[in-house]
């Protein structure tokens, strides 16, 4: 039994992670309906920015941090303002707006390969002291890892249902028209959605690196993959539900070691994404099926 509570105690600290990703990703497309992809892209800009300003800069890692927040945040707000709202504006079609955001993806992967170059880097972070607890190793970052997951969303879910701003942000979701109507700027809940859900990756990464794993060009694929089907399972109309679906996801993956061999972790996971999907279309939470216009 110790190995299954050795993957259960990983499965919660990569879906601790992996729960960031749906929040962020459902937190733009639940009221844009706009396929961000180029968030890969942004969650690459996110590592190596937390590199640059820890290591290069040598600021602390809080810092760090904030700083990489800061720009990830303004460089998801880019992204709506100065590319999909004007191809929005034009009225150019879904797979358009798919495609440009596919694109500002790899121009950004591409960018930080030339600048950086391909191999994986490093933060400035202090070895952590593992504890064996049962002759299990849980290491310091498998318990803080859930611990901000969880604050994140129950923070979002305070602003979501115990705010003005956050019923304006469901409404639309659910009924953008008669927020217009009533003298609401839906663009401006639009700006706002990319905005927050790009200052989550930052968090998500130092998350991730600080389990081990390094900074390179390619880690925004999973991150982005990983996001949407959260979202899908969690719900396309539901950005809690899709936390939560990633803590699920993150589990189901590592338990399923326990049974299978490694090499059918991703295949798990998507088959349950399927069933699901054929059993409820709208995801675990979701109330409705949305229409993915832009």
């Amino acid at each position: 039994m110790e190995l299954f509570f050795q993957l259960l105690i990983n499965g919660v600290y990569v879906g601790a992670v992996y729960a960031l990703y749906g929040l962020s990703f459902a937190l733009i497309f639940a009221p844009t309906k706009v396929w961000h992809f180029a968030q890969g892209g942004i969650y690459v800009l996110a590592g190596y920015a937390l590199y640059s300003f820890n290591v290069i800069l040598a600021l602390p890692l809080w810092a760090a941090l904030v700083l990489a927040i800061a720009l990830t945040s303004a460089a998801g707000a880019g992204c709506e303002r100065l590319l999909y709202r004007p191809l929005v504006n034009r009225g150019v079609s879904h797979m358009v707006v798919v495609m440009a955001s596919l694109g500002l993806f790899v121009v950004i992967e591409n960018s930080m390969d030339l600048v950086f170059g391909p191999s994986g880097l490093s933060l400035r972070i202090d070895p952590q002291t593992p504890w064996l607890v049962s002759g299990v190793v849980i290491m310091p970052i498998q318990i803080i890892a859930p611990m901000v997951a969880l604050a994140i969303t129950g923070l979002l879910a305070l602003m979501l249902y115990r705010t003005m701003a956050g019923r304006e942000f469901r409404a639309a979701i659910t009924n953008p028209e008669l927020l217009e109507i009533n003298g609401i700027s839906v663009s401006r809940i639009k700006l706002y959605a990319f905005a927050i859900g790009s200052a989550i990756l930052p968090v998500a990464a130092l998350l991730l690196i600080s389990g081990g794993s390094g900074v390179s060009p390619t880690v925004g694929i999973t991150a982005v993959l990983t996001g949407a089907m959260a979202m899908f399972l969690g719900g396309v109309d539901s950005p809690l539900g899709a936390a939560v679906a990633g803590f699920i996801i993150g589990i189901v993956e590592n338990l399923s070691v326990f049974v299978l061999p490694t090499a059918w972790q991703v295949s798990i996971t998507y088959g349950i994404l399927l069933l699901v999907i054929m059993i409820r279309p709208t995801g675990l939470f979701g109330r409705a099926v949305q229409k993915a216009t832009v």
